[in-house]
């Protein structure tokens, strides 16, 4: 009985570690070019065919050195272990979508989003986002007219402005 359990444990476990080159990057796999043997189509990069929801990727950048594993000494049961170059890192835990990437960070949580690059911060919720609603809210605070007394200050809100657009998208 124990040798038909190791024989059946040596056949499933891992055969072959390797070193290539990443190609044809996707968001799930890529192929892996190889020196002197046959190139690896859809390698994955999470150990397991999970459905998104529940996972963590890394996901290498093209052309970046990969090290890899065959499963079950079968060549369509590969999966990267590491890579030399991070494209993004992509986390899903639920209804929420965390991605990491070279020109910023993106948060989704059902129909919530949060997204920092270069160019500011975006913070929605659906169709409404902050920066939008607090421009709106400016140039309706900026159209008051008071009668007797001060006005609003309309140098003041256009200076608000000006820095709201620097921050929010």
């Amino acid at each position: 009985m124990q040798r038909v359990i190791d024989k059946s444990h040596r056949q499933k476990a891992v055969r072959t570690i390797g070193m290539g080159t990443a190609s044809q990057i996707t968001e799930n796999n890529c192929v892996v070019l190889r020196d002197g043997q046959p190139e690896l189509h859809d390698v994955r990069f999470h150990a397991t065919e999970t459905k998104p929801g529940s996972r963590i990727v890394e996901i290498p950048a093209e052309n970046s050195s990969v090290i890899y594993a065959i499963i079950e000494n079968q060549a369509t049961e590969a999966v990267i272990l590491k890579c030399s170059e991070i494209e993004k890192v992509i986390i899903e835990i639920d209804k929420a979508k965390y991605e990491v990437n070279k020109n910023g960070i993106s948060m989704v949580v059902d129909d919530a989003k949060y997204e920092l690059d270069a160019n500011g911060h975006l913070i929605a919720k659906g169709s409404d986002s902050l920066g939008d609603v607090l421009q709106k809210f400016i140039t309706i605070v900026q159209k008051i007219i008071v009668v007797n007394g001060k006005g609003p200050d309309i140098a003041a809100l256009s200076n608000l402005s000006t820095q709201l657009t620097k921050i929010l998208k």
